[in-house]
């Protein structure tokens, strides 16, 4: 993979602090996007050394405070919409845990 550690952090400078990125490799990656229903596609025919373009499924994904899938936010949310279904889903938690307390 292309991507080592060092390069993945770099390119995680362009967004919010929390965001995490995946790297690792081949089999791993494969492993990691089939267990989130991820698709990526790279070319079949790239020399080592050679730049490509990698196809890939993009979502947020949100998981709950222990660390179990949410929900897939894509680009068919608007900003009004993403921000409902994240403030929802924060508001279920915080009553589990007020409740809990």
């Amino acid at each position: 993979a292309r991507d080592t550690p060092e390069v993945t952090k770099e390119y995680l400078k362009e967004f919010h602090e929390d965001m995490i990125g995946l790297t690792g490799d081949y089999e791993a990656v494969k492993a990691t996007c089939k267990a989130f229903r991820v698709y990526f596609s790279t070319p079949q025919n790239v020399l080592p050394g050679q730049d490509y373009l990698v196809d890939h499924s993009i979502y947020f994904y949100l998981m709950d405070p222990e660390g179990d899938f949410v929900e897939a936010i894509g680009r068919n949310f608007t900003v009004e919409q993403a921000s409902k279904v994240i403030n929802n889903h924060v508001a279920d938690w915080k009553g589990k845990i007020d409740k809990s307390a």
